[in-house]
């Protein structure tokens, strides 16, 4: 089983798009994604936050 997260603008856009800075503290981030995923059962196999797409992909690990 797997879940994945898309958008056609990456989080660095979507920040400035509504006008506020790109936050280390954004739970998208890959460093603070990980950790929420983890506990859950869910690995984190693909992260990509590109200038034009985000996509997260994780697959259930139990």
């Amino acid at each position: 089983m797997f879940a994945a997260s898309f958008h056609p603008a990456g989080r660095a856009e979507r920040a400035a798009r509504h006008g506020r800075p790109l936050s280390p503290a954004d739970p998208l981030a890959g460093p603070n994604l990980r950790p929420v995923l983890d506990p859950t059962g869910w690995r984190l196999t693909v992260y990509e936050d590109a200038a034009r797409h985000f996509l997260a992909r994780a697959v259930l690990a139990r």
